[in-house]
């Protein structure tokens, strides 16, 4: 089955983000444009966790009024590049929320926490965690990561290889992002970075997948392109 998704959102906790990016009316704008899953954001935050804990969970996935969430969270490095990471459990959550504790003034009260850690330090935590990172918005000339560096290797050193996957943003589209030989091997990702739910912010840019199944692993195999899984569009803005 194909369905839409939206990787990359901020709930209220997040610093300038509408008071009304809430589960249920998130769940409910998402139906509204046809996406049926969207990442949670934040979910390092102790309130916004809380608030997912209390939905339905199955395979991985939290479920709301016919929309299903994923647990994922955008962190900044040492060097303002910012990171997103698709975790797999709330219990993973609380991991890395642990390992990062001691390195973050701002974990539990910025949805969007800055780190005191290298990009290959964060990475090696998720990875450890068994979630997903990449770089997010990859392409924005201030926290992006070619803002800083030059390669992924740079950025994420011996953890490189393991980057699935590159948040485009609306700096750069597929073509724009294929021309560079370190990312043309790994999946691009269009997600809308959204601060509201109103339709013209929330799925502003989305992906389309191939599933077998609503489930972690499914999306896993999806981003990794594995046993018929796979991404089938990404929907942006013009770069211009």
């Amino acid at each position: 089955m194909k369905i839409n998704l939206d990787l990359h959102i901020h709930s209220k906790y997040s610093a300038a983000v509408s008071k009304d990016m809430e589960l249920p009316e998130i769940a409910r704008e998402a139906k509204r444009k046809g996406v049926k899953l969207v990442g949670t954001g934040d979910c390092l935050h102790p309130k916004w966790l809380k608030d997912i804990r209390d939905l339905q969970e199955k395979d991985g996935f939290f479920i709301l009024d016919g929309t299903s969430f994923v647990l994922t969270v955008e962190v900044e490095d040492a060097h303002r590049v910012h990171h997103l990471i698709i975790l797999p459990s709330i219990s993973k959550a609380l991991e890395l929320r642990e390992a990062f504790s001691g390195e973050s003034s701002t974990l539990g009260t910025d949805g969007r926490p800055k780190l005191h850690m290298e990009g290959s330090e964060i990475a090696e935590a998720v990875l450890d965690a068994g979630g997903l990172i990449g770089p997010s918005h990859a392409f924005t000339p201030w926290t992006g990561i070619f803002a800083y560096y030059r390669s992924l290797k740079e950025c994420y050193q011996e953890q490189a290889e393991r980057i699935e996957y590159i948040e485009l943003g609306l700096s750069a589209d597929t073509d724009y992002a294929d021309r560079i030989e370190d990312l043309q091997t790994r999946t691009f990702l269009s997600n809308s970075d959204a601060h509201s739910p109103r339709t013209n912010k929330l799925a502003r840019e989305f992906n389309q997948m191939e599933l077998k199944e609503m489930s972690f692993d499914d999306l896993m195999m999806a981003i990794k392109r594995q046993k018929g899984r796979r991404p089938t569009l990404n929907v942006g803005f013009y770069p211009e």
